[in-house]
């Protein structure tokens, strides 16, 4: 298990944009899986809706890249490669909308590497129901 300050120790983001709140499992390369707590103090509420908030998709998709980024960067720091940058959002669908207070468990796992390339699905859940899931690619250098 990975805390916020131990994740800041794998990945470049910082607060306010560093999305995840713990890792709970990792396997370098391969898989990981990290929960964010969706804050309802966020400031991204008062415009997205008023009256009815929703986490925008765009920070689940980031949150996605986040944890990627720690399972790469878990990898990288056993000497395969020097860091993995967002390529591409291959594709990504949202199933239910997000709400404040709920914790999300975000899993990703690598799906196959051409090159310098690798393909992540990620699967974004809230209260153990899929919430959206995707394909990101990440350059791995």
């Amino acid at each position: 298990m990975m805390n916020r300050s131990e994740i800041e120790l794998m990945i470049p983001h910082r607060a306010p944009f560093l999305l995840l709140d713990r890792v709970e499992e990792l396997v370098p390369g391969t898989h990981c899986v990290a929960v964010m707590l969706v804050d309802p103090e966020n400031a991204v509420f008062s415009g997205h809706f008023p009256g009815r908030p929703i986490l925008p998709g765009v920070l689940m998709i980031e949150a996605v890249g986040q944890t990627a980024a720690v399972m790469m960067a878990a990898a990288a720091a056993q000497g395969s490669i020097d860091r993995a940058l967002l390529a591409a959002v291959n594709r990504f669908k949202f199933f239910k909308p997000v709400t404040p207070g709920q914790d999300l468990r975000i899993q990703t796992t690598k799906l196959t590497e051409v090159g310098s390339m690798a393909y992540i699905g990620g699967t974004v859940f809230a209260n153990g129901i899929i919430v959206a899931s995707g394909e990101l690619s990440v350059m791995c250098a």
